[in-house]
């Protein structure tokens, strides 16, 4: 069994079938939620295995797939219902898309949270899944190494210099560095974190 549900699951050539049984005991097939397409149209053939050949190539999120099959020249009305369902095969997953996308930024760059929840929003996540990918990948470790290397990037001029402070008094740079933290979007824990350990 390719799923650890009670769901049949066949692949003949690249087609995906799939029968599950509703409480009534009366079979439902990949079109159940789809009223109106018809899924043995070659137009709706041809969607899902475009939408199956990006998927199988990469991890892809419900807004990016769509504008995918846009640019194919896929009818809206039979990419949503391939989309629908890609989602109910769990193949595609919003919230799975921005937990691995946030942990490749989290490894790579040095960007805060904020930022970073605003690039997976022009890639059309919605907010809510993004709260919950951040939730589960900025564990206060995590957040805490971010914060670091936030620091020393804005730190440091083109030319890897340190930056001089505009502040008067060590406690106005503070106040500063405080201010800009909340301003990317991190924690209170990991800004007092932060300052505790320095």
């Amino acid at each position: 069994m390719l799923f650890p549900c009670e769901t049949t699951v066949s692949l003949p050539g690249t087609r995906v079938w799939w029968n599950e049984r509703n409480s009534d005991g009366a079979e439902r097939g990949a079109g159940s939620s789809s009223a109106n397409v018809n899924l043995n149209t070659p137009e709706y053939i041809k969607a899902e295995k475009a939408a199956l050949a990006l998927v199988a190539r990469a991890e892809q999120c419900t807004h990016g797939l769509r504008c995918k099959l846009e640019k194919k020249k896929i009818p809206a009305d039979i990419s949503q219902n391939v989309l629908d369902h890609l989602i109910e095969l769990n193949l595609v997953n919003d919230l799975r898309y921005a937990q691995l996308w946030l942990k490749m930024k989290i490894v790579r760059g040095n960007k805060g949270p904020r930022i970073l929840s605003l690039l997976l929003k022009a890639k059309g996540i919605s907010s809510k899944t993004i709260d919950a990918a951040l939730a589960a990948v900025l564990i206060p470790e995590v957040e805490t190494m971010l914060l670091m290397r936030r620091l020393n990037k804005v730190a440091r001029d083109k030319n890897g210099r340190a930056k001089i402070l505009p502040a008067k008094t060590p406690e106005d740079s503070k106040i500063a560095v405080r201010r800009f933290l909340k301003m990317e979007g991190f924690s209170a824990e990991a800004i007092d974190s932060y300052f505790d350990a320095k």
